[in-house]
């Protein structure tokens, strides 16, 4: 092979490779949550099993969220009418509480199947 058709190849590869880089990304299940009046809306959602996870959390409240999930392994403080975005690797199938720290009574399940 000369110089030239290993260029050729290796910008073939490098031109596949961007063009289903966008693929990976939409791999990802985004789940919009919000805070209002102390409780998480919706309160239940579901995942697919094996894809990553991203939380996108809205304090509606006029006080701090602390976004929390020990068997998700996150933790995170959301300041009053801010947004937080907390990313979770694949999950099993299973279900997933979370709750919101500050508020105990403030409680959440990921279904993921």
């Amino acid at each position: 092979m000369t110089l030239i058709q290993k260029a050729q190849v290796g910008g073939a590869i490098a031109l596949l490779m961007t063009a289903f880089a966008p693929l990976a990304s939409a791999a990802e299940t985004t789940i919009e949550i919000s805070v209002k009046d102390n409780k998480f809306q919706p309160a239940e959602m579901k995942a697919p099993a094996g894809t990553p996870i991203v939380f996108k959390v809205k304090n509606l409240d006029g006080s701090p969220v602390e976004f929390e999930s020990e068997p998700l392994e996150f933790e995170t403080v959301i300041k009053p009418n801010m947004e937080g975005v907390i990313k979770v690797k694949a999950q099993k199938p299973g279900r997933y509480e979370f709750f919101d720290d500050f508020h105990q009574g403030n409680k959440g399940t990921l279904v993921v199947e």
